[in-house]
């Protein structure tokens, strides 16, 4: 992953808050995700944890006996999660990928993380072996209206690091070219930030396609992520 935003306050100064705000909706998008699938959990690790709110939240609906660990390569993010640990929940300013750690963790959670790393090929082998399991959230940037549009993957890039932009189809086929059995999959709406009057009713059309047909609507107006389980072929 390139550090250099990450480490140097740009990606800080644009997002202060690290997006934390948004944890609450994630973690109950990864419980309905979870509770489809019966995963035995002991271990979990999120890869990118930036404040670390993620894996808190989900540590206060899951069983209290599972140990936590969240791991990231800013500083900046770190600090702010240091101060969130517990006795099942441990922050780290580390790149896993460089980890000589043999026993992998039961799920990985890697969550709006590939967008922002530029050999993201090389990350996704690197993980392979450090997870039973992985649960990624990816943003489905790459649509028809993004083609019409492509100053927003431009301000994406410079706001919040998405250097790759994703159809569902073409990251299914990558992570399952580097070892990743495909279990179940969820699409994730986007959060409607900003009140302003084009954009709600840009998101009420987009809600309707959605509600009509959640494929096209994701490859057409776009907007929403894709969250994958997968089972890690390494292990």
């Amino acid at each position: 992953m390139s550090s250099d935003i990450y480490n140097d306050n740009t990606y800080l100064n644009n997002n202060p808050d690290w997006h934390q705000e948004d944890s609450p909706f994630k973690v109950g998008k990864i419980l309905q995700l979870l509770s489809r699938n019966n995963i035995p959990l002991k271990t979990i690790c999120e890869i990118g944890c930036g404040s670390g709110e993620v894996v808190v939240q989900l540590a206060s609906k899951l069983n209290p006996s599972i140990q936590y660990t969240g791991v990231d390569i800013s500083e900046a993010a770190i600090a702010i999660a240091k101060k969130k640990e517990t006795n099942n929940i441990h922050f780290q300013q580390t790149d896993i990928t460089q980890s000589n750690n043999n026993i992998p963790y039961d799920l990985l959670l890697v969550i709006d993380v590939i967008e922002h790393i530029e050999n993201y090929f090389e990350f996704l082998e690197k993980i392979n072996n450090k997870g039973k399991y992985t649960l990624f959230h990816i943003p489905l940037d790459m649509c028809l209206w993004s083609l019409f549009r492509e100053k927003m993957l431009i301000e994406s890039k410079e706001r919040v690091g998405h250097i790759h932009n994703f159809t569902e189809d073409f990251i299914i086929s990558i992570l399952q070219d580097k070892g990743y059995k495909i279990i179940d999959k969820i699409y994730t709406e986007p959060l409607l930030k900003e009140r302003k009057l084009k954009r709600t009713i840009i998101h009420s059309i987009r809600h309707l396609l959605f509600s009509i047909n959640k494929r096209f609507c994701t490859k057409t107006i776009g907007g929403y992520s894709v969250m994958i389980l997968t089972e890690n072929s390494a292990n």
